[in-house]
């Protein structure tokens, strides 16, 4: 028995096309390239997963709305506040540390309180990390850890604090070649 295909049947491609719409309407998406197109598919196939995720592009392209569609269709997307985004690049050195992973009381200077890092707020939800490529080898083997072992510590700690993060992480360095470098960690980007 063959089974031919309907080259006439459009429904199918309407209805795709359609969907495909309403996604970049709902996340601003504007544009309509076969390399766009299937991005927003590898995305809506990523996001019922548990995986992490790297997105990779030049600046100004609109990395930032693929971690938002990979977070809306996953089922992660019920808890409430659960979608929390860092931009690596953006924090000083010194503190990005304290600001993914959090601080004890007293672990430095201006820590007057205790306080919970992204990792900790976004447990069960979604940390969408912003230029991962520039954040130091210390913090990129912390960020190993939490990702590895599902596991923190807070700057200043020597305690364990358990978490559930879905990390989706954008840069617009070529990694391979930072890598090379020795500014980014290899492990980090085959997790």
């Amino acid at each position: 028995q063959k089974i031919y295909a309907n080259p006439l049947n459009t429904n199918k491609i309407t209805m795709e096309q359609k969907d495909l719409q309403t996604i970049k309407q709902r996340f601003n998406i504007i544009g309509n390239s076969p390399l766009l197109n299937r991005g927003i598919e590898v995305a809506l196939q990523v996001a019922p997963t548990d995986l992490s995720v790297l997105i990779t592009g030049e600046s100004g392209v609109g990395k930032e709305n693929f971690p938002q569609i990979i977070h809306a269709y996953s089922l992660r997307r019920h808890r409430k506040d659960s979608y929390f985004t860092v931009n690596c690049g953006a924090i000083p050195k010194g503190t990005l540390e304290s600001e993914l992973f959090g601080h004890e009381r007293g672990a430095f200077t201006s820590a007057i309180k205790q306080r919970k890092g992204k990792f900790e707020q976004a447990n069960g939800g979604t940390l969408f990390m912003d230029e991962i490529g520039d954040m130091s080898l210390s913090a990129q083997a912390k960020v190993l850890r939490a990702l590895q072992e599902r596991k923190i510590s807070r700057v200043g700690s020597d305690k364990d604090v358990t978490v559930d993060v879905r990390v989706v992480a954008a840069t617009n360095k070529d990694i391979r070649a930072e890598i090379e470098k020795g500014n980014f960690r290899e492990d980090l980007y085959h997790r």
